[in-house]
């Protein structure tokens, strides 16, 4: 098991966005010193709310590979159905060469309708647009060149520079279950979405496993990605009520036919690990199970108290230590 951080980087009320902002920065800059062992940062693509200020991660990603020196920098879900997958391509064979093979490349389809209309793309063809952009992607990152001629792009056989030096590590979004299915075609490992139900989830692994095994697929090898929220407090109300505030405006605007937003909320704080020290280990290590996953991130963005954060950061990282001993 691998751990690392993901940041989604809410803006609640009463912070700015500076605020936000230097606490991932120094937060990346704790753990990556040497007597820590968290592997990868991750950050999130979000755009026209303050439920997630970072709207272009592979800049944040670029400060944040030059603030470091050994820990794994990436994205938790770069869009490109709303991208252009050159530029992309472009982005990642220079954050590769830049940070001599630390930068990680998670993907994702577009998830919000409203971004999907606002870029000019078209809702009816999204999972084909999705899948051309990334056959176009991959073969830059895989060959340094790349041409297409399909429904969505059209242009001549180009250098895609510079080259990557390294093979990039891919990971793909559990944004939806043909992402899934497309993604277990093709051997690639999922980061599945924090604000999933744990039985969402679980479905979408049992279905790339089933369209894995049709396809012949090995995925002996395949690392999913687990994002755990993260809030441990001596008073598990504080707890509760700090995810809570954290993640109510998000939740609602990311399911918007959910009849039950409060119901959801209330179940995504029993799935992740929020309450007391030792309340949060089973229900975790069943979760990673039942997802197939090997790699665990978590965020600590919904604790209040930075201290407490960074004393957790630690506790964490003597545990990891340890069973790194055994």
């Amino acid at each position: 098991m691998n751990f690392g951080l993901f940041f989604l980087n809410f803006q609640p009320e009463g912070m700015t966005s500076e605020m936000v902002l230097d606490n991932m920065v120094d937060t990346v800059a704790l753990v990556d010193k040497d007597d820590y062992h968290f592997k990868r940062v991750l950050v999130s693509e979000h755009h026209f709310s303050k439920n997630g200020i970072i709207g272009e991660p592979l800049t944040a990603i670029s400060f944040l590979l030059g603030l470091t020196k050994r820990i794994e920098i990436g994205s938790l879900n770069q869009v490109i159905t709303t991208h252009h997958p050159v530029r992309i391509g472009e982005q990642t064979g220079l954050l590769d060469q830049m940070s001599y093979g630390r930068f990680v490349l998670g993907l994702s389809d577009c998830v919000n309708d409203f971004e999907m209309d606002f870029f000019k793309r078209k809702r009816s063809s999204q999972q084909q647009q999705f899948e051309a952009c990334y056959e176009i992607l991959n073969e830059a990152l895989t060959t340094n060149y790349c041409q297409a001629d399909d429904d969505f792009f059209n242009f001549p056989r180009i250098s895609v520079n510079p080259h990557c030096i390294s093979e990039v590590k891919q990971y793909i979004l559990a944004s939806s279950m043909g992402v899934v299915e497309w993604a277990a075609r093709k051997g690639l490992p999922l980061t599945y979405r924090w604000s999933d139900s744990l039985a969402e989830k679980e479905k979408y692994y049992q279905r790339y496993l089933a369209v894995a095994k049709e396809n012949n697929i090995d995925v002996s090898n395949v690392d999913h990605q687990f994002p755990l929220l993260v809030n441990i407090n001596e008073n598990r109300r504080i707890a509760r009520d700090e995810v809570r505030e954290y993640i109510q405006s998000y939740v609602s605007e990311a399911y918007p036919t959910d009849p039950n937003i409060e119901l959801r909320v209330e179940e995504l704080i029993e799935q992740h690990a929020v309450g007391k020290v030792d309340e949060y280990y089973d229900s975790t290590m069943h979760a990673v199970k039942v997802t197939g996953s090997k790699n665990l991130l978590l965020s600590f963005e919904s604790m209040k108290n930075k201290d407490d954060v960074t004393k957790l950061i630690n506790m964490f990282n003597q545990k990891i230590k340890d069973n790194l001993i055994k």
